[in-house]
C-alpha cells in the first residue's frame, strides 16, 4: 500500500472516529434528557398497559 493511500485511509478512519463520538454525545444527551422526562412522572410510561 502506498503511503499516500495509508494517509489517506486514516484521515477517513479519523473523520469516522469523530462522527462516531459525536453520535455517542447525542445519543448519551438525548438518553439523559428521556430519563429527566420519565422521572417527572410518577408511574413509568407503558404503551403496552391498559389499565
Amino acid at each position: 500500500m502506498s503511503e499516500k493511500k495509508y494517509d489517506e485511509l486514516a484521515v477517513k478512519v479519523r473523520q469516522h472516529e469523530e462522527a462516531i463520538a459525536q453520535l455517542l454525545e447525542i445519543v448519551a444527551v438525548t438518553n439523559r434528557r428521556l430519563s429527566e422526562l420519565d422521572g417527572n412522572h410518577d408511574e413509568p410510561l407503558n404503551p403496552y398497559s391498559f389499565t
